[in-house]
């Protein structure tokens, strides 16, 4: 049995205590959580001021419906965390990388699954193994509970980047948008799935952008 599933089966085992516990306390998980309103990237493919650099909004294409099942079809690539700042109209002036989440020893992705009749979404930073119950709403409201996880040393800049990676994800609540990326149509471009761009905004300011890649076998 490897380290990954032996991983995998504590999580489970622990996130399982965890949801027979919260079902005994009150239903109303949304009303506990921090209510965040997100906002997408700008349609204008313009350059945006940064305190340290010049980062180049994405364009918006048409977003597409989001589902559990296609969730869990794939593993999800962080590509892009944005710390945003806004003027009084709520308009973004100012966009800084996350460095936490750009070292390239500690690659950050997300997978979701199932176990009986909850949800599950996976976090890892090339570490520990880490995982949550969540919702997925009809208005694409995913709501990602409190975040259980192995407890291996990652030395510290592992241990500081799961700190910021498990502080901004634990008991949110964050509306996602999908739409595919604008890949040319050449042969060496050819994929045999779908590729998307999976788009997250906090109500602090912060954008992600997570990209799908196969699932890896477990």
């Amino acid at each position: 049995m490897s380290l990954l599933t032996i991983k995998r089966l504590l999580i489970f085992t622990s996130l399982s205590v965890a949801v027979a516990l919260a079902s005994c306390q009150s239903t109303s998980v949304l009303d506990s959580k921090q209510t965040t309103t997100l906002s997408m990237i700008s349609t204008k493919d313009k350059p945006i001021r940064t305190d340290k650099s010049i980062v180049k909004e994405s364009p918006i294409l048409a977003a597409l419906s989001i589902t559990n099942e296609l969730l869990a079809q794939y593993d999800w690539q962080l590509v892009s965390a944005v710390s945003n700042t806004f003027d009084a109209n709520g308009q973004i002036i100012t966009r800084k990388p996350i460095g936490n989440f750009y070292h390239p020893n500690y690659p950050i992705s997300v997978s979701f699954g199932s176990n009986l009749d909850n949800q599950y979404v996976y976090f890892s930073s090339s570490c520990n193994g880490s995982g949550a119950p969540y919702t997925l709403l009809k208005d694409n409201t995913l709501s990602v509970d409190s975040i259980v996880s192995t407890d291996m040393g990652c030395g510290e800049t592992g241990n500081r980047i799961e700190t910021a990676l498990f502080g901004l994800m634990g008991n949110s609540s964050s509306k996602l948008t999908l739409s595919l990326q604008p890949l040319p149509l050449t042969s060496e471009s050819q994929v045999d799935f779908p590729r998307y761009n999976l788009l997250q905004t906090t109500e602090t300011g912060e954008t992600l952008v997570w990209q799908n890649e196969k699932k890896q076998l477990r």
